[in-house]
């Protein structure tokens, strides 16, 4: 129908689609139903990186050492693992903060966004049987929070911070550059790679995308229930605060 004779503007379009082969309607190229859900995201295709260092030669007073020394990541391949015990992760959204004119103009009442708000992120994450994965967070936020004995902050050992048990022992915050680091979540589906399997290569054939959760540190653990009751997997949650968030778009070459 042409505009004037009662179809609106904008125009809608059809209100429906053939269900298996496009068609044409009006000069206009329809894909059917297939073409368009035949390519819907899976949920379960997803990597989460969160880029801590092994680097033995890092001598700067930061998480990268404070790590290293906890024996946490001095193995390379043992820091790779941490990513893939990450079970559940939601890539994080924004939303405007507003402020409002009412009524200047004509009564209409207007508004504006003023900030841009980046909500906290969670990851939940399977435990091992060593507690690395606990551990690993546990030694984050005491490094941001560190407790400091009479003599000096608490020698970091991989049995943790047991001697700091003393009534007069205190706690004193790290400067915010010393502990914030880059978290990555990124999305992708089966058919990534033609061999998955195989050493090399990066995510070029398909599209994907990864979003960059800059500055990040976690915030909070969250209790980790145990019981007699019928055996689970055992899984800790984390929340993370960042200052904001970027992505990267893998257009892939299909």
């Amino acid at each position: 129908m042409s505009e004037g004779s009662g179809s609106g503007f904008p125009r809608i379009g059809p209100l429906y689609i053939k269900m298996t082969t496009p068609r044409t309607d009006g000069g206009v190229n329809l894909p059917g139903a297939r073409d368009i859900f035949g390519s819907l995201s899976i949920s379960s295709q997803f990597k989460v990186s969160l880029h801590l260092s092994n680097n033995p030669n890092v001598t700067d007073d930061n998480i990268d050492t404070h790590l290293f020394n906890a024996g946490l990541t001095r193995d390379s391949g043992r820091n790779a693992e941490f990513d893939f015990f990450c079970s559940e992760a939601t890539i994080p959204g924004a939303t405007f903060d507003f402020s409002e004119e009412s009524g200047s103009r004509q009564g209409v009442i207007e508004r504006f966004p003023t900030r841009r708000i980046y909500p906290e992120f969670t990851i939940t994450l399977y435990v091992d049987n060593k507690y690395d994965i606990v551990r690993l967070f546990e030694e984050w936020m005491n490094y941001i929070n560190p407790v400091y004995l009479d003599t000096g902050v608490y020698a970091t050992t991989t049995i943790g911070q047991g001697d700091a048990k003393a009534t007069e022992n205190f706690f004193r915050l790290r400067y915010p550059n010393t502990y914030r680091r880059i978290i990555s979540v990124t999305k992708f589906e089966r058919n990534f790679k033609e061999s998955p399997g195989t050493s090399g290569g990066e995510l070029g054939n398909v599209p994907s995308i990864t979003y960059r959760m800059i500055d990040a540190f976690p915030t909070n653990i969250t209790g980790i229930p145990v019981s007699y009751e019928g055996s689970t997997i055992t899984k800790t949650t984390i929340t993370f605060n960042y200052s904001r968030y970027v992505y990267e778009y893998n257009p892939g070459t299909l």
